[in-house]
């Protein structure tokens, strides 16, 4: 199946962000089946709330691989999975532990390859993969090279899957910054003003919505002929 009507959409890190407002959108465009998994058990019941009787969740610890192959195996048979944790540790290269910097590794890279070596076996031909990055892979930013290279590996991850999970498609989906609680952790206090100065330098005067990233991760699932893609969605960041 190649389309979102009538498929299975699993999403890893399901319960909140770019990761629930796209299980959202899949279910209220005729997806069969809509699976979420998250790490806390209230948010995932939230989750379960507002997606309604054709969803299922189950708890997973993204961090951990055999927890990743479980909530897998739950699952069963998939369509569509999308992968979306991350986790921004904002600090110079110079002042860098490696033991505070490597849950930015953990949670978007290893994550994203588990997912990809363990999901494949469940996915129907036709079906895809879609891996999340963002344009700091691209896009030099102060304080975020630990937060490019796990961007610019998992965009490295998705080309060889192309050529190795044929014919399930494999896209990565790349977003500037977008209103979630991520932003909570990153900037903190100074979430609003940070925010506020982020827009003003791009051309649309904003940051992007949820709901605009998932609309973009549902035509990766959804165009059959897309495979191989890095999707960029920012606003025109990296332009600017």
């Amino acid at each position: 199946m190649t389309g979102i009507e009538g498929a299975t959409v699993v999403v890893l890190g399901g319960t909140s962000g770019l990761g629930l407002a796209t299980a959202e959108l899949a279910a209220e465009r005729g997806a069969g089946r809509v699976v979420v998994g998250g790490r806390d058990p209230e948010r995932l019941a939230e989750a379960l709330t507002r997606l309604g009787p054709r969803s299922e969740g189950h708890e997973v610890d993204v961090s951990d691989e055999e927890a990743i192959t479980t909530f897998l195996e739950r699952a069963g048979r998939l369509d569509h999975l999308l992968v979306t944790p991350s986790k921004l540790v904002p600090t110079a290269v110079v002042d860098a532990r490696a033991e505070a910097v490597r849950p930015a590794l953990d949670l978007r890279f290893w994550a994203a390859f588990h997912a990809s070596r363990h999901g494949a076996r469940l996915i129907d031909p036709g079906g895809s993969i879609t891996l999340m990055s963002g344009i700091a892979g691209t896009r030099p930013m102060a304080r975020e090279a630990v937060a490019g290279a796990s961007c610019a590996a998992v965009e490295a991850l998705m080309r060889s899957l192309v050529t190795e999970l044929a014919p399930i498609r494999c896209n990565v989906l790349s977003p500037g910054y977008v209103d979630t609680p991520l932003l909570d952790g990153f900037f903190g206090e100074a979430r609003t003003a940070r925010i506020a100065a982020i827009a003003e330098q791009l051309p649309g005067r904003r940051i992007g919505s949820p709901a605009e990233i998932a609309d973009a991760a549902l035509f990766l699932m959804g165009n059959a002929y897309m495979n191989g893609h890095v999707l960029t969605i920012d606003g025109g960041h990296t332009l600017v």
